[in-house]
């Protein structure tokens, strides 16, 4: 093994975490924290904030195909020197916010920057510089959002009840260009054969074989039925998670639970999802990610079917167990999924346009529920779950490993 390989990979590893875990002031955990702050100091409704910043998540995922392309184009290290910056400004936005509309403009700039740009980056970053060990490297780096959901929210509501929100905000960007920056340009690398080196801590391939990977574009991966089955997943992990944590109290408390029994199991979803992340990083490098995300799609409908049928049964674990280990497990699924599949050259550009598609999903799931009924978006997700599992059942591996012997 390579030593000066093995330590970047672990500087690279570490780096990505940290990316990920600096995306919480613009993931809805981070905001969750601050509706209610702002709702009453704006003098809107609650529900207006929330519909802000849906239409704001929605417009800001639009640039990310673009961004994906100049991240292919210029590599991680470059990309975050513009992306950390704009995230800064972004929260900045938000805080200077003082009606729907310069709201809705913060939003947009904050949902953009961080999904669209520094967790676009960082997990594209992680799929670079590793390759067998991708779905391990990808659950470590995306715990880090999971830290990030218990270390802001918590900070943010301290500095918030003695400075106000908008100082909360605003340190909240500070402290991103100050600690994303410097360790983007000094952590963050480009790809690692631009220093002599393989991925996966500078392992060496096997001399007996020679590999060479067919990268495809967005163009040629849309002709496959392996990127509809990632895509898919996208979606489907989106649209049920969000629809069914929003609806959660409400469901089980119809169930006959008492509402603090209903709160104590979103501490179960999140407990295990955690867990989950790191189970499926390890299943999938074992039976990569086509495999696994049939079998993340079977809990995520076992979880849909039981909040239908019986969501009381057991107190409730039993969904909200299979809730999280499904979305843990289809996270690192859709983490690592297309740099297996489809290559690394063109990853920026597959990666923003399924992030596209999965934030729409986010958006989508709990409209089903406003417009009809929970139980109409229920059947709809218990079917979209059904075709995506074909998709899954019947897709191929499409990226080209020919391992070739070396003749002696």
């Amino acid at each position: 093994m390579n030593k000066s390989g093995q330590s970047l990979g672990w500087i690279v590893l570490a780096a990505g975490a940290i990316g990920v875990f600096m995306t919480t002031p613009g993931q809805t955990v981070g905001v969750s924290a601050f509706v209610d702050h702002i709702a009453v100091d704006l003098g809107i409704p609650r529900e207006q904030v929330v519909m802000l910043y849906s239409a704001g998540t929605l417009l800001g995922i639009l640039p990310a195909p673009l961004i994906g392309r100049l991240v292919d184009r210029y590599g991680p290290r470059r990309a975050i020197a513009f992306i950390a910056p704009a995230l800064g400004f972004a929260c900045a936005a938000v805080a200077w916010a003082h009606g729907p509309w310069s709201l809705a403009f913060g939003f947009t700039l904050l949902r953009g920057s961080a999904i669209g740009g520094l967790y676009l980056v960082s997990l594209n970053l992680v799929n670079l510089w590793f390759d067998r060990l991708r779905g391990r490297a990808t659950a470590i780096a995306m715990l880090g959002l999971a830290l990030g959901g218990l270390v802001i929210p918590g900070t943010a509501e301290q500095v918030t009840a003695a400075y106000g929100w908008r100082v909360a905000y605003l340190m909240l960007g500070v402290t991103v260009v100050a600690i994303m920056l410097p360790v983007g340009l000094l952590c963050f690398r480009n790809r690692p054969q631009t220093y002599g080196l393989t991925p996966d801590f500078g392992k060496a391939l096997p001399a007996s074989a020679t590999h060479n990977r067919e990268d495809l574009t967005l163009g040629e991966a849309a002709r496959t039925q392996m990127f509809w089955y990632l895509l898919s997943i996208s979606v489907l992990a989106n649209a049920i998670g969000t629809a069914l944590l929003l609806d959660h109290v409400r469901a089980l408390q119809s169930a006959g639970l008492g509402r603090a029994a209903a709160i104590g199991l979103l501490g179960v979803v999140t407990v295990t999802q955690a867990v989950c992340v790191l189970g499926g990083g390890v299943l999938v490098d074992k039976y990569g990610t086509r495999r696994v995300g049939v079998f993340g799609l079977m809990l995520l409908a076992l979880a849909v079917a039981s909040v239908m049928a019986a969501p009381a049964f057991i107190a409730g674990s039993i969904y909200a167990a299979a809730l999280g280990a499904g979305l843990g497990i289809l996270h690192v699924v859709q983490g690592a999924g297309l740099a297996e599949h489809f290559g690394t050259r063109h990853l920026g550009a597959l990666r923003g346009t399924t992030s596209v598609f999965g934030i729409s999903g986010a958006a989508a799931g709990p409209l089903l529920f406003a417009l009809w009924s929970p139980e109409t978006g229920y059947m709809v997700f218990l079917a979209y779950t059904a075709i995506a599992l074909a998709l899954g059942s019947a897709a191929t591996p499409r990226l080209l490993i020919r391992s070739e012997a070396v003749k002696p």
